[in-house]
């Protein structure tokens, strides 16, 4: 039987005040989910463990069927590797956001947009290179991988990533700069080229980037021999690609650069492809987690119906193969905040009998059910 694992990264959310008191997935008119909701075994799944890092990193590392407490050594170096970057044991890895801050020094800004306000790919690799020049010199270097997204490589220091203890840009919008670094020697010296890039970018002018912001220390992981089944991930972000590579399973990504609702066509038939091909597909998609963290609830529950329309009804109802699937959001993102929530997610279980649910798939449906598992165990009940 093929096992199938759709993850809508970040659908789940709070009640929000722009949709009268109901989430993005509450508000959404999707078929196509509460089809399926009613034929499956729906409940929640802990994909973060107390402790760890919220986000999707452990979230998606979990629903993977990894025990990220073991694998999981930081978010940056696997960002690395999905952008190709090469991954060297020794070295530390730093996600580095071109980000806007508002104010008039640097310690007293508060941050004002996690991705400079959606800072082109050509425009932030050129405002990299100036910050190689004036700013990062040997041990450290900046990589750009898209749009805001750099990776900071630091030579010979892998042993500082467990000491530094960063807050995500997108966990931060609205925080101040001076409530938001940790007073450490070692968070010092990346305070201070903070500052320096701040000075570089404000005195270049002529971008909505005038800062950078560091998370996600990492060192390189270990994920052990690949699994002997034949597996696929279907995503797009450096995140999802990292994993793969890292993991050494194969990964597709669809064309983004023609409009959501082509993006997801084209994503449909390849994660049909991909499911002929595989004994174990895991189809990502990322786009309301980003509409989550850019504070736009009406926007995410129109992109839920999007994907309800172009990409769930046809590709299940494409399916011909006995198969067992998760549909599951890896954790909470708030569109009024722009954080994420590490509670219980919703998921639905296919294939494994239990039809009959009442409702629709939503964040409030799934508690209802009464059904409460971790990663571990869902992955076990696919597996059957």
């Amino acid at each position: 039987m093929k096992r199938i694992t759709v993850v809508l990264d970040g659908i789940a959310d709070r009640p929000q005040a722009e949709l009268g008191g109901a989430t993005p997935m509450e508000a959404a008119k999707t078929p196509g989910l509460d089809a399926l909701f009613t034929a499956s075994r729906p409940g929640t799944v802990l994909t973060i463990k107390p402790g760890q890092e919220i986000g999707s990193s452990v979230a998606n590392l979990s629903l993977l069927g990894y025990d990220a407490g073991k694998v999981y050594t930081g978010r940056a170096v696997i960002e690395a590797a999905g952008a190709g970057i090469g991954v060297k044991r020794e070295n530390l890895y730093i996600r580095c956001n071109f980000v806007a801050f508002k104010g008039d020094d640097f310690d007293s800004s508060v941050l004002a947009s996690y991705n400079a306000h959606d800072i082109g790919t050509d425009e932030a690799r050129a405002l990299a290179d100036m910050l190689n020049r004036e700013v990062f010199r040997p041990p450290f270097r900046l990589e750009h991988i898209d749009t805001f997204r750099s990776i900071l490589i630091v030579e010979g220091a892998a042993d500082m990533a467990e000491k530094l203890g960063f807050v995500p840009a997108h966990e931060m919008i609205g925080g101040r700069v001076s409530d938001n670094i940790k007073d450490s020697a070692e968070t010092g010296i990346f305070a201070e080229l903070m500052r320096e890039a701040y000075g570089a970018l404000r005195k270049r002018g002529g971008s909505k980037a005038n800062g950078v912001w560091f998370w996600g220390a990492s060192r390189a992981p270990e994920f052990g021999d690949a699994p002997e089944e034949k597996r696929a991930i279907l995503a797009e972000t450096s995140l999802m690609r990292g994993i793969a590579a890292l993991s050494g399973t194969k990964c597709v990504s669809t064309p983004e650069n023609n409009g959501f609702v082509r993006y997801l066509e084209d994503k449909a038939k390849d994660a049909s492809a991909a499911v002929a091909e595989n004994d174990f597909t895991y189809i990502h998609i990322q786009k309301l987690d980003d509409l989550s963290h850019e504070l736009l609830p009406a926007r995410k529950a129109e992109a839920i119906e999007r994907i309800d329309e172009f990409f769930i009804r046809p590709f299940f109802a494409g399916l011909k193969e006995p198969y067992c699937a998760v549909v599951a959001s890896d954790h909470y993102t708030f569109s009024d905040s722009g954080g994420h929530g590490a509670e219980p997610a919703p998921f639905m279980l296919l294939g494994r009998g239990g039809a009959g649910a009442k409702g629709r798939f939503t964040e409030r449906c799934c508690r209802e059910s009464g059904v409460f598992v971790t990663a571990e165990e869902l992955n076990a009940m696919q597996r059957g």
